[in-house]
This record gives C-alpha cells, sequence and structure tokens, in this order.
C-alpha cells in the first residue's frame, strides 16, 4: 500500500490536491483512503473537521471525521509531542492510521502547511513521513522572487521520501516560461516537478450559498443555483453611464443593489450576474422576480444596508473555501491537464 503526504510552502490548497488527486485515482479503480495526521487547534474555530467532511463525501469513505481526523493540539502541544513525546506521539498515529488503511491502494494525507516558516509543522512533516512511511509532495505558491534556495533546503532533509513539487497558482501568460525555468532550478537538484499549474480566478471566488450565509440573506429565487461562484462584486451606486453599460463590466458578478432601486436591479440582470444581492430588507418587484426566475438567477434579500453588506461580503472572500462540487470539477480539469498523474502513479507503484 502506498502512502502520499501533501503539505506547502504558504497557503496553496492541499484540500483541492488531496481531493483532485484522490478523485482521479478513484476513477482509475484505485482504493484511496484519506488521513489527516494531526491538525491544530484554534481558538473560536468550529469543530475542525470541515476539510476531512468533504473529502470523506468525495472519496465515498465509511470512517468517521474523528477516525480521518485522530489528534488536534494547540501548536505548544505538538511541539512538545514532537520533542518530549515523540514514542507515544508516533504510536498513537500508527494506531489511527492502522485502522483506515486497511484494504486501500494508497492513502492520501493533508498534512499541515508553511514548512518554510512554521518549524513545528516542519518537524511533523519530517516525523510523520518517517513513521508512516509516507512519500511527499511539496505545494508551492508561484512568485516572481520565489525562494528556491529555502525550498531546496526542506526538500534535502526529506531525502528519498520527496516525491517530487508542485507550483500553484502561476498566471496563465507565464506558465510556459515558469515551466522552463523552474522545471530546470529543480531537476538539476534532482527534484521532479510534478505540475505547474495556472491561477484561475473561479477557484479564488465564493459560492452563492456561503455569500446567503454570511450575510443572513434571503434567497428568494433559484435555489438549485446557490453553488455557482461569485467572481466580482458590483456595487448598483450612482453613475453617469446606463445601469446596462455600467454591470456590463464585469461577468460572473454578484450585483448590490439598494431596495429602492428597480431599475438598477433589473440592468444587472441584463448583463451576466451570478446573484442579485437587494438591501435594507425590501423585497424586490415581480417585474425583477420574473426576470430572475427566468435567467436562473438566485436573489438574496439582505436585512442590512449597502455599507455593512459589502463589508460582510468582504469577509465571506476572506473565508472561502474550496469545499464545492463545482470548485472540485473545475481544479479536477486543471490536474487533468497540468498535473503528471503518470509520474505520481509510477513512484508510488500505483497501476491506473
Amino acid at each position: 500500500m502506498a502512502a502520499l503526504y501533501i503539505t506547502s510552502i504558504g497557503a496553496v490548497g492541499k484540500t483541492a490536491l488531496c481531493a483532485g488527486i484522490g478523485r482521479k485515482l478513484i476513477s482509475k479503480g484505485i482504493n484511496v483512503g484519506f488521513f489527516m495526521p494531526v491538525q491544530l487547534s484554534r481558538a473560536g474555530s468550529a469543530d475542525g473537521y470541515e476539510d476531512t467532511a468533504f473529502i470523506r463525501e468525495v472519496f465515498g469513505l465509511t470512517e468517521s471525521n474523528e477516525q480521518l481526523c485522530p489528534i488536534c493540539l494547540s501548536q505548544r502541544e505538538l511541539w512538545q509531542s514532537l520533542t518530549e513525546e515523540t514514542t507515544d506521539f508516533t504510536q498513537k498515529l500508527k494506531q489511527a492510521y492502522r485502522k483506515i488503511s486497511r484494504g486501500k491502494d494508497i492513502v492520501i494525507m493533508e498534512g499541515l502547511g508553511n514548512l518554510d516558516v512554521d518549524k513545528v509543522a516542519a518537524l511533523a512533516c519530517y516525523t510523520i513521513a518517517e513513521t508512516l512511511e509516507a512519500r511527499v509532495i511539496i505545494v508551492l505558491r508561484y512568485s516572481p522572487v520565489l525562494d528556491v534556495s529555502g525550498v531546496l533546503k526542506i526538500c534535502k532533509k526529506l531525502g528519498q521520501r520527496l516525491l517530487g513539487v508542485i507550483i500553484n497558482f502561476v498566471p496563465k501568460p507565464k506558465i510556459e516560461a515558469v515551466k522552463q525555468e523552474l522545471t530546470i532550478l529543480f531537476s538539476e537538484a534532482g527534484i521532479k516537478v510534478l505540475g505547474i499549474l495556472p491561477e484561475l480566478r473561479s477557484l479564488l471566488g465564493v459560492s452563492i450559498g456561503e455569500l446567503a450565509k454570511v450575510l443572513d440573506g434571503e434567497v428568494l429565487t433559484s435555489p438549485e443555483a446557490i453553488d455557482d461562484i461569485v467572481e466580482n462584486i458590483m456595487l448598483g451606486a450612482m453613475t453617469l453611464d446606463s445601469g446596462v453599460e455600467y454591470f456590463a463590466r464585469k461577468a460572473d458578478k454578484a450585483a448590490v443593489v439598494r431596495g429602492e432601486r428597480p431599475d438598477m436591479q433589473l440592468a444587472a440582470l441584463e448583463t451576466p450576474t451570478r446573484c442579485l444581492i437587494i438591501t435594507n430588507n425590501m423585497k424586490p418587484l415581480s417585474t425583477v422576480v420574473s426576470q430572475a426566475e427566468e435567467k436562473h438567477v438566485p436573489i438574496i434579500v439582505v436585512k442590512q444596508g449597502t455599507a455593512a453588506t459589502i463589508s460582510g461580503i468582504e469577509e465571506a472572500l476572506t473565508k472561502a473555501s474550496f469545499r464545492s462540487p463545482l470548485k472540485l470539477n473545475m481544479f479536477s480539469e486543471i490536474l487533468d491537464c497540468y498535473f503528471d498523474f503518470k509520474a505520481l502513479n509510477s513512484e508510488l507503484g500505483l497501476k491506473a
């Protein structure tokens, strides 16, 4: 059985990679498991199982969230476990892993990130990979000033455990140039580049359902479309341009319009709009509702005024997650085009 540990330098989409790679392997008849060896507890967070629950559903796993994500510690507790209570920690890890890996061809693990600046995450990566005999993929966020020498130091510490690296969020026009430059740099150090993945704006967006939840809004029309992704926000303010001309500037948007402006609401619906958010707790006119229903555009009515609504949307954007079937489909298409599944299968001994 193969074990794959996915970690990162920075916040670059570990959950997306776990879900995307796993779903592809499952489609090829491979029995895939999932494991989050350890997660850090954070004050004010929910139960902490959101990503685990999402992947559990994608993979069709029967194990509970608690089995798939068995150890939750504070940063300080984890450091203590890794440095002073290593035997107890590794025994718990092996025991939990043994249970969820039964009958699997491969277990994909989502590790902690920020290896370059977080010594706890780095030590956890080295310890867990060695304990569970896992191969490691490091995901990097593309930057024109990417610290390749720092990445190489981390890779060197992993030694034969390292399977390769992935560079994510590369602007599409730069894909070929980045591929040539970084592939050569890493290859010269004996490190395989498994993928140069393009930046896709939709993956950074927020679903209509997430917006409605954050704004505590009422969805009046087309609830079947609440999984659609909003990429842009436009405010239906006073403008010298016609409403249609103004709203036509951006597609895939949420249009925020005051309740007393049905003219701007209708103008927004004449352009590529994902959802219409009406403020001040005012129900739209029947003509607006009819137009929205005809175009399958959700209308969200919120109690707040415009300023509070925009603030709420900004909060939703900062919390936007990958946990969306639509985003998974989009990311899976990216992996099909830009990720080296052949090399992955070969390195892990998978027959797909």
